[in-house]
């Protein structure tokens, strides 16, 4: 127990001295899977997905922060594929989100962390008949969902970090799990 205190104290202490600035700004490029969920219940593998993200990040001190982002996504080469046996095709989304974030020190440069958050998004996707046949019918919806994300990344003293991600991202029907490279910089 002591230990725990220990830890929960250094990871809310501020860092007057740190010297480093509270601001950040990063980007992420993912490639995974979405499964998409049919009003009817019916569920379909949405094939793989492509996504990118772009953030910025508010640090309340070592280990905390605030984060907004705009991303955006769609099917990869593999969706291309499955769209023939599939009687939705052509799913993309984009969005904002808003997050909180914590990371863990592994050392003086490299951590672990996580995002947790909601995001407003627009998701868009045509319906049409088995091996598109019959109308195709587009479908655009709005709304609300949660966000989270867990990963890994290391910071240069030039500012420059990179980091690998792994995101969960349920956006209405669709169910996105990216796993991603970013690049950021502290400034």
């Amino acid at each position: 127990m002591k230990l725990l205190s220990i830890v929960l104290t250094s990871m809310l202490s501020f860092s007057a001295l740190a010297g480093e600035s509270n601001h950040i700004i990063g980007g992420n490029v993912g490639y995974g899977g979405q499964d998409f969920e049919a009003a009817n219940g019916e569920e379909y593998g949405g094939g793989d997905s492509v996504g990118i993200d772009v953030y910025y990040r508010y640090m309340l001190n070592d280990n905390f922060g605030l984060e907004g982002s705009v991303f955006s996504g769609s099917g990869g080469v593999a969706s291309v594929f499955t769209s023939f046996f599939s009687t939705v095709d052509n799913i993309s989304y984009k969005g904002v989100r808003a997050a909180v974030y914590a990371q863990v020190p592994l050392s003086a440069s490299n951590s672990l962390y996580a995002k947790l958050g909601a995001s407003a998004n627009q998701l868009n996707y045509d319906v049409s008949g088995v091996f598109g046949s019959g109308t195709t019918e587009s479908i655009e919806t709005d709304g609300t969902d949660f966000y989270g994300a867990v990963g890994w990344g290391i910071r240069f003293q030039s500012g420059v970090g990179l980091n690998l991600e792994y995101q969960y991202v349920p956006i209405q029907e669709l169910i996105v799990q990216n796993f991603s490279i970013g690049v950021s910089y502290q400034f």
